[in-house]
């Protein structure tokens, strides 16, 4: 019999984990939140605050999630902020403007174009527009959303690794104490997540893969650019010089040797690579869904009613933004299903 000394217990207290309490604490849920004490997948990120331009044509559901929940981030954002409160989406051919236009127009992104001659770059860019992105200092935002929790009555994350145990014939989920036992378990742990299912014997039909990009002292920008045709080069103010970005080939990067020759022969033909022997490579893991049905904005798994590929339990949720602009996104899908 579970003891409902919390309504909800919260395995993760990164960016997802936190926005998840928050949004249970603020609807009167007794919520408890614990983590491992390691650094989520989260602050390893890349760190922009999305407007959903960027993914606008190939993503439109991502797009209008990140534009939809982006100003919830607003006061925890401004005082993270690195750089201009805009960026800029370039494009070295005029043919591919119209997608991105079109699609901005319909999700409704303000976006204002400026004169291609005016934007310090090499080689300059066909087409040029001002986009509501900025770049963020992730460990800032993350302190930020932790006096945001205190404030909204949620207890101080305990410290205690989980292993989660599923009982074959209730099919419930239970953590090892002293964790206190809950009614309903959210599990919110990004990149450990898989193996964290796995371990408790429950089928899933997530993966993780690594991601890699660059940082670079001694080079600036004024904020965050990308150019969304070509090579898909994306740059951002870092505190002592810029961060620097390529999407993975077929879905994934290569060794840390291949991936730094492939970012310094992007950073060489835009003439921003004169500290080589700097550029270090950052490599973070992310968590996503194999199915191709699967919405990218979020990922709520509830296995008291589980889909094809899940194992059941009684008691359990699992909880994956997209980008974590939308973690709020998430958190309203996650506290929704527990009410």
């Amino acid at each position: 019999m579970i003891d409902d000394s919390v309504d909800v217990l919260v395995i993760g207290s990164g960016l997802c984990g936190l926005t998840i309490a928050v949004t249970a604490a603020r609807r009167g849920l007794r919520v408890h939140c614990l983590d491992d004490g390691r650094p989520g997948a989260s602050l390893a990120n890349f760190g922009q605050l999305h407007s959903g331009a960027v993914y606008a044509p190939v993503l439109p559901s991502l797009s209008a999630a990140c534009w939809d929940h982006r100003d919830r981030w607003h006061d925890l954002a401004v005082p993270a902020r690195v750089g201009q409160a805009d960026g800029l989406a370039l494009f070295h051919s005029a043919d591919t403007v119209q997608r991105y236009l079109d699609s901005w127009n319909r999700i409704g992104i303000p976006v204002e174009e400026v004169d291609p001659r005016s934007v310090r770059s090499s080689p300059s860019p066909a087409a040029a527009f001002r986009i509501p992105d900025y770049s963020i200092d992730l460990l800032a935002l993350s302190a930020g959303l932790v006096d945001l929790a205190r404030t909204s009555g949620v207890p101080a994350v305990q410290r205690h690794a989980a292993i989660l145990r599923r009982d074959p014939e209730s099919t419930l989920v239970s953590i090892a104490p002293p964790v206190p036992r809950a009614r309903v378990v959210v599990l919110a742990a990004g990149a450990s997540t898989p193996a964290l299912l796995s371990d408790a014997g429950i089928q899933h039909t997530l993966r993780t893969r690594r991601i890699a990009w660059g940082r670079q002292p001694g080079i600036a920008v004024e904020g965050v650019t990308y150019w969304l045709d070509g090579d898909l080069l994306a740059l951002s103010p870092d505190q002592s010089g810029i961060r620097a970005g390529l999407p993975s080939v077929q879905g994934e990067y290569g060794t840390a040797t291949e991936e730094r020759a492939r970012l310094l022969d992007a950073l060489d033909r835009h003439r921003l690579s004169q500290s080589r022997p700097e550029l270090s490579m950052i490599w973070g893991t992310v968590c996503e869904p194999t199915s191709l049905l699967a919405d990218p904005s979020s990922l709520v798994v509830d296995l008291r009613r589980p889909p094809e590929g899940w194992t059941p339990s009684g008691n359990l949720l699992v909880a994956l933004p997209g980008k974590w602009t939308t973690a709020w996104h998430c958190a309203d899908q996650v506290v929704d299903a527990l009410t």
